[in-house]
C-alpha cells in the first residue's frame, strides 16, 4: 500500500470513528430531551394536584425540586451538544484533508482578496484564486490567523525563522490528532462577523468612568429594593418607590453613550473568545518539545492565572453585558444599576489582563499557522523538506514537481542552478512544460520559506529574494499595453538589483508583446545585464538564437522541453533536457486548428 493510500485510509477510520461517536451522543441527546418533557408533564401534573388539594406549602418544593432537576438536564443536555458538534467537525476537517488529498480545492475559500497584483510573484505563482497554494494550506480558523497565513506567504521569513518553523511543523505533522482537536475547538464557535480589531482596541483602553459610580450602586439599588419591600407591606407610599427609581433612570441616562459605545465595541465577540478559549486550552495542556512552539505557549501559562480562565471570565462578562437586548434587563437595569456593575467590571478586568491579550492572539494566531502547515505535511506524508545553505546563490532540486499537480499525473525533474549571474535559457515547444517548470520552482521556494515541506525528494536553496514575470496583461482602464506591462515588470527587477540583493528571477516569454527583431535585441541585452548582476534564474523562449547566446558567454546555460508526434498527434513527457529544443509544434497545432498553411501556395 502507498503512502497516499495509508493517510486516505487514515482520513476514512477517522471519520467512521467520528460518525459512530455522534451517532451515539445523538442517540443520548435524544433520551435527555424525551426526560425533559417526561419532567415538564410530571411537575405539571404534581403542581395539579397541589392546586387541587390545596397543598399551598409542598407547591415551593415542587417547583425548587422542578427547577433543580430541569436546570441540570439542560446543562446534560447542552453537553451532550457540545460534544456531538465537536465529532461533526472533526469529521468536517478529515474529510476536507480527503479532498486536498484529491487537489478538490474548489470548495474552500481561495483568499482572492489577499492577492496584490503588483507583488514580486503572488499571481504568477497562484498564490490566491482557484485551485491556489492558499487553498491548500489554509486551516486556519480566525481571521486574524487567515491573514497571518496570507501575510506569510507574500512576505518570506528569513533562514533563522524557516529552521524554526520547519522544526515545529515536523513536531505538528506528528500530532495530527492533537492538532484537528485543536482547530474543531475553534470551529466550533466561529464567528466571521466579528470585528477583532474593534475588541482588541476596547481591550486595550481603559474607560474614563464618573466618579459617582461605585457611590451610586452602593446606595440607589439597595434603597430601590428596601423601599419597594416597604410598599408591598403597606408602610409607605409607592411615590417613594417612584423617586428613587427615576434617581437611577436618569443615572442611567448620563452613562448611556459610554454604555453603548463598550457594547457596540465588544459586541459578536463572544463566540471568537469562545474559539480563542477553547484552543487557548488546547495548547495549555499539551507539551511542546520545538523552541518556537514553547515560546509561543510560553503567554498562555506564564502569569499566575492560565489565559484560558481569564478569556473565560471576560467571555462570561460580555455575555452578560449581550443582555441588554433583553427588554427584561432594562426592568432589573433600573433596580440594580446593571450598566454601572458591569462597566466597573470591565475596567476592573482591562487593567488586570488587557495588556496581555494581543500577545495572546498573536501567539495563538501563528499556532493556526504552524497547524496548518503541519497537516499539510502529515497529509502530503511523502513531502520531504529543504535544506537551506549559506551559499545565497544556489538551487538544486532532486525528483522536483508541483505540489497542486496530481501525483499520478505529476512529472518531476531534477534540477541544479548556482553561481551569481548564471542564466538559464529554457526553450520548448508551446505546451511542453515551459511555465509549469517555472511555477514549480517558484512555488517550491515559496513552501520552503514557509518551513513547510517542498514537493521533492530533495531541495538545497540559499537565502535570496523571489521574482517572477510571467502573466503580464493589458488594462484598459489604465492605458497599459501588455508589452508595457512586462517592461514595468522587468524594471523593477532592474531596480531591485540595482539595490545589490541577491535574487532568483523566473521570466516567462521575455518581450512576447512586440516583434521578433526588437525582441530578441532587447532579450539578448537584458540576459547579458542579468549575467552581470546579483542574481540567477531562467528565463523561458521560442527564440532558439538566444539560445546561442551560450557559445560566446559561459554564464548561461541551455535547457528545454520537447515533443514528438506520433500518428498525427502530439506527445509532451514534461521531462528537462540540456540543450537548446529541437522539437516545435506551433505549425502542427495550427494546422490541427484548422488553419491552411498550404493556402499561400495554392493562390
Amino acid at each position: 500500500m502507498s503512502d497516499n493510500a495509508q493517510i486516505r485510509d487514515w482520513y476514512l477510520n477517522n471519520i467512521s470513528e467520528y460518525q459512530q461517536q455522534s451517532r451515539i451522543l445523538q442517540k443520548k441527546w435524544n433520551g435527555i430531551s424525551t426526560l425533559r418533557l417526561l419532567v415538564f408533564v410530571f411537575f405539571l401534573a404534581l403542581s395539579g394536584i397541589s392546586f387541587y388539594f390545596n397543598w399551598w406549602t409542598g407547591l415551593p418544593i415542587i417547583v425548587f425540586l422542578f427547577a433543580l432537576a430541569f436546570g441540570k438536564l439542560i446543562n446534560i443536555h447542552n453537553s451532550i451538544k457540545t460534544k456531538k458538534k465537536h465529532f461533526d467537525l472533526l469529521v468536517e476537517i478529515n474529510d476536507n484533508e480527503l479532498k486536498r488529498l484529491s487537489l478538490e480545492l474548489h470548495t474552500f475559500d481561495d483568499g482572492s482578496q489577499y492577492s496584490v497584483p503588483d507583488h514580486s510573484y503572488c499571481v504568477d505563482l497562484d498564490l490566491f484564486g482557484p485551485h491556489s497554494l492558499f487553498q491548500w494550506l489554509n486551516r486556519t480558523v480566525t481571521n486574524a490567523a487567515e491573514q497571518l497565513l496570507a501575510k506569510s506567504l507574500l512576505n518570506l521569513p528569513l533562514a533563522d525563522e524557516v529552521i524554526r518553523r520547519q522544526q515545529s511543523v515536523k513536531e505538528l505533522s506528528a500530532k495530527a490528532e492533537w492538532a484537528q482537536n485543536f482547530l474543531a475547538g475553534g470551529l466550533a464557535f466561529k464567528q466571521t462577523k466579528a470585528n477583532v480589531n474593534m475588541f482588541l482596541k476596547w481591550v486595550s483602553k481603559i474607560s474614563a468612568l464618573p466618579w459617582w459610580l461605585k457611590p451610586s450602586i452602593a446606595i440607589f439599588p439597595p434603597l430601590a429594593l428596601l423601599l419597594t419591600v416597604a410598599y408591598f407591606a403597606g408602610w409607605i407610599s409607592g411615590n417613594w418607590v417612584i423617586l428613587v427609581l427615576g434617581i437611577n433612570g436618569f443615572l442611567l441616562y448620563l452613562l448611556q453613550p459610554l454604555a453603548k459605545q463598550n457594547y457596540q465595541q465588544t459586541h459578536r465577540s463572544i463566540n471568537t473568545l469562545r474559539s480563542y478559549e477553547a484552543m487557548i486550552a488546547s495548547v495549555e495542556g499539551t507539551d511542546f518539545s520545538s523552541n518556537l512552539l514553547q515560546e509561543l505557549k510560553m503567554p498562555f501559562v506564564d502569569k499566575k492565572e492560565r489565559a484560558s480562565k481569564t478569556i473565560r471570565q471576560l467571555k462570561n462578562l460580555l455575555s452578560r453585558i449581550e443582555t441588554r437586548q433583553n427588554s427584561f434587563y432594562w426592568i432589573a437595569n433600573v433596580y440594580f444599576l446593571l450598566d454601572f456593575i458591569w462597566l466597573i467590571q470591565a475596567n476592573h478586568w482591562k487593567s488586570n489582563h488587557g495588556d496581555h491579550v494581543n500577545g495572546w492572539f498573536r501567539s495563538l494566531n501563528y499556532f493556526e499557522v504552524l497547524v496548518s502547515l503541519g497537516l499539510t505535511a502529515h497529509s502530503q506524508n511523502t513531502l520531504g523538506y529543504p535544506e537551506l545553505t549559506d551559499n545565497v546563490f544556489e538551487f538544486k532540486a532532486a525528483n522536483l514537481g508541483h505540489p497542486l499537480i496530481k501525483a499520478d499525473e505529476r512529472v518531476s525533474n531534477d534540477f541544479v542552478l548556482e553561481t551569481k549571474g548564471t542564466v538559464v535559457v529554457l526553450t520548448g515547444s508551446n505546451m511542453s512544460g515551459k511555465s509549469t517548470f517555472l511555477r514549480t520552482i517558484g512555488v517550491n521556494i515559496v513552501l520552503a520559506r514557509l518551513g513547510a515541506p517542498v514537493c521533492a525528494d530533495r531541495l538545497i536553496l540559499g537565502n535570496f529574494l523571489l521574482y517572477t514575470s510571467m502573466r503580464t496583461t493589458d488594462s484598459l482602464e489604465q492605458h497599459v499595453s501588455s508589452f508595457y506591462a512586462e517592461l514595468a515588470r522587468i524594471n523593477k527587477l532592474i531596480r531591485i538589483l540595482d539595490q545589490r540583493t541577491a535574487t532568483m528571477f523566473l521570466l516567462d516569454e521575455l518581450l512576447k508583446g512586440t516583434n521578433s527583431h526588437d525582441r530578441n535585441l532587447g532579450s539578448t541585452a537584458l540576459i547579458k545585464q542579468l549575467g552581470k548582476s546579483p542574481a540567477f534564474g531562467l528565463i523561458s523562449t521560442h527564440d532558439l538564437a538566444l539560445g546561442a547566446l551560450s557559445d560566446k558567454w559561459h554564464n548561461i546555460k541551455n535547457f528545454s522541453f520537447n515533443s514528438e508526434f506520433k500518428n498525427g498527434k502530439i506527445f509532451f513527457d514534461y521531462k528537462l533536457r540540456t540543450g537548446l529544443c529541437k522539437s516545435f509544434n506551433a505549425a502542427e497545432l495550427m494546422s490541427q486548428m484548422g488553419i491552411d498553411l498550404k493556402f499561400d501556395q495554392r493562390v
